[in-house]
């Protein structure tokens, strides 16, 4: 696949982080949009929960629960994690909330649906916690599910309710799927299926799609509260 682009194997991962990250880091100075003036705020955000994530990787990776295929990394690494790993904390995120910004600036009558979605957040924190209970055995997913419960559960309770989520959510599919489905189908990360439900949607596991979510929605619950305190 990179061969016929020109790019080497060991690229790979760098390859596909600079492709999360160009589009969005270009377009953020869209009059519009003007993503670049929330810079702040986004760093605010992310920075609590990627040293979380990270923490979360170095602590599954040690584990034997995924590893990475050195064949298509550049070889640098710390704590186990190459630096492709660390990058993809940053660039994840910044593409992600771009996409949130957008649609709020974009498509405004979305954000009159939040308190429809509300229902479909309830349900799916009480399924995610029946999840977790169900899979305890399997790392991957009760770890994934049970904090997602608990990060939607506490949405719920707070007062603040994030624009346009679960559909900002499901247009992130799309390049997560794209990348994803690359990472591991050649493989670049390898998991290992007895830590996870061993039910995947192409080659991704099922799991990722949600592990994408959690994330999504803790740093747009942490960087909504940054843009509230502003307000006031």
């Amino acid at each position: 696949m990179f061969k016929g682009i020109g790019i080497q194997a060991q690229y790979t991962y760098l390859a596909l982080d600079l492709f999360c990250i160009l589009g969005p880091l270009l377009l953020s100075f869209d009059k519009r949009v003007a993503f670049f003036r929330l810079w702040k705020h986004w760093l605010i955000a992310t920075l609590p929960i990627s040293i979380f994530y990270l923490i979360w990787d170095v602590i599954f990776t040690k584990n034997g629960i995924w590893s990475f295929n050195s064949d298509y990394l550049i070889g640098l690494e710390w704590s186990q994690l190459p630096l492709e790993e660390w990058m993809f904390f940053l660039v994840v995120p910044y593409a992600s909330v771009f996409i949130y910004e957008c649609l709020i600036q974009y498509f405004p009558a979305f954000n009159t649906r939040i308190k429809r979605e509300t229902l479909a957040w309830q349900l799916l924190a009480i399924a995610a916690f029946t999840m977790a209970i169900w899979n305890f055995q399997q790392w991957y997913t009760f770890v994934t599910f049970g904090l997602l419960g608990l990060c939607l559960a506490l949405l719920q309770f707070s007062r603040l309710r994030l624009k346009s989520l679960l559909i900002a959510w499901l247009i992130c599919l799309i390049p997560m799927a794209m990348v994803n489905g690359v990472l591991t189908s050649l493989p670049v990360v390898i998991y290992n299926n007895s830590e996870n439900l061993s039910f995947r949607l192409g080659s991704i596991p099922f799991e990722d799609f949600f592990y994408h979510l959690l994330y999504m929605a803790a740093i747009l619950g942490l960087y909504e509260s940054q843009l509230k305190r502003q307000e006031f």
